[in-house]
C-alpha cells in the first residue's frame, strides 16, 4: 500500500513524510452473490461487501514458471473487483492456476483465473462493479472477464498485450508493472489449434506457482 502509518501523527506517501493524520480512504458497498452450487464453480466463501476501499493501490507478485509478474491494482478504478481479487489471493485460488485462453486476432489478450481451466469456471460467487472504470483496453491493462452483462464478474481476468478495442463491459483493475515480456512470450508462441488458430489454449503455458500481496 502507498499509505503507511508513520510515527506520532505523521504518515508517509511513497517514502515522503507528511504531517497530519492519515487521510481516510472512501468506501463503497459491494454485493457478492453465492453461486457455489452451480457447475464449474469452486466453493470459495465470498468476501464481505461492507466498507470496501475505493481508493489506493495494491501490488501483487505472481511467481510463475516463466518468471515473476507484478500487478499494480487500483481500487479507485474498480473497488469491488480489486477487493474480490485480494480476497481470492488470500484464499489461494490462483495458486497452481494456468491461463486457459489466448486471443491473437481482433483483440489481443491472455485470459486467466479459471480454477477449472475450462473457461467456464468461477470462485463460487459472482458480483457487479457498477462504479468501475471501463474502456481504454491498452497494452498492459488488466481487466475482469465476464459475460458482458452486469453481475457476472468472478475470478477470471485478462491481460492486454496489444492495444485492443472491444465493448466497455469489463472492469479495469490495474496494470502489469513487471513481466509484460512474459506475456509477450505466451502470445508469440500462439494458440493450440483445436477449433481455432487464433482463440484457444496457449501453446506456451503460463502457470502461477504462487500469488501474494506485497
Amino acid at each position: 500500500m502507498f499509505l503507511l502509518l508513520g510515527s506520532g501523527c505523521a504518515y508517509t506517501i511513497q517514502g515522503t513524510p507528511v504531517a497530519g493524520p492519515l487521510p481516510e480512504v472512501p468506501t463503497v458497498e459491494c454485493t457478492y452473490v453465492d453461486t457455489s452450487e452451480e457447475a464449474n464453480n469452486k466453493a470459495v466463501e465470498p468476501p464481505s461487501g461492507k466498507d470496501v476501499p475505493s481508493g489506493g493501490e495494491v501490488v501483487m507478485r505472481l511467481d510463475t514458471a516463466l518468471g515473476d509478474l507484478e500487478f499494480t491494482l487500483d481500487a479507485a478504478s474498480a473497488p469491488c473487483s480489486v477487493h474480490s481479487f485480494r480476497h481470492l489471493v488470500e484464499k489461494r485460488l490462483y495458486d497452481g492456476n494456468a491461463c486457459h485462453r489466448l486471443v491473437t486476432e481482433g483483440i489481443w489478450i491472455v485470459q486467466c483465473g479459471d480454477p477449472t481451466t475450462s473457461g467456464l469456471g468461477g470462485p463460487g460467487y459472482r458480483y457487479d462493479d457498477p462504479e468501475a472504470r471501463t474502456g481504454g483496453y491498452e497494452r498492459g491493462v488488466i481487466g475482469m472477464a465476464n459475460r458482458a452483462t452486469a453481475g457476472t464478474n468472478g475470478s477470471q481476468f485478462f491481460i492486454v498485450y496489444k492495444d485492443s478495442e472491444f465493448p466497455p463491459d469489463y472492469p479495469i483493475i490495474g496494470k502489469v508493472t513487471k513481466g509484460l515480456d512474459i506475456i509477450d512470450q505466451v502470445a508469440t508462441a500462439g494458440v493450440t489449434p483445436v477449433t481455432s488458430k487464433t482463440d484457444g489454449k496457449p501453446v506456451k503455458q503460463l502457470k502461477f506457482k504462487k500469488v501474494q500481496e506485497r
